[in-house]
């Protein structure tokens, strides 16, 4: 089992499962074109974010991407995760825990104080997040517009 950065072959592959991931994170809300996808996933990578990935004899088992972002509420820059992600047949290992720790070691280690990442409503992850210490800041709401209730 190795933990370490991405390299740019690996994070080739990654991108290619950006549809799945989405659409698997997104719990149904949206069902992802693969250009879009692939754009979200790799928007973080320009701002200068990478992957940390989870190997088992050369082959990928699961990633975290890490990014940074500003908060406007606090006016600090914090460490942002905008994707987990473990092959469904690798799962239940504690994969995404051991992720996740190294990535907060790793933003930890580079002067962040925190780290936030985003949740769908309905999303069975969400339990892994409050066992890693991650608390509900906030809810974005919505409500469709095309009915004759306005």
């Amino acid at each position: 089992m190795t933990i370490r950065v991405a390299t740019y072959s690996e994070t080739q592959k990654i991108l290619k499962y950006a549809p799945a991931v989405l659409k698997e994170a997104t719990v149904g809300y949206y069902e992802p074109r693969r250009d879009i996808a692939r754009q979200l996933a790799s928007s973080f990578l320009i701002g200068g974010g990478y992957y940390i990935v989870y190997t088992e004899n050369n082959v990928i088992q699961g990633w975290v991407g890490v990014g940074e972002i500003f908060d406007n509420y606090s006016s600090e820059k914090i460490g942002f995760i905008p994707e987990i992600y473990v092959m469904p047949n690798d799962r239940k290992k504690g994969i995404a825990d051991k992720l996740c720790k190294e990535v907060f070691r790793k933003l930890k280690e580079s002067g962040h104080k925190k780290v936030q990442l985003n949740v769908f409503s309905g999303n069975h992850a969400k339990d892994l997040y409050h066992k890693l210490g991650f608390q509900d800041i906030s809810t974005i709401m919505e409500k469709g517009l095309d009915g004759d209730d306005l």
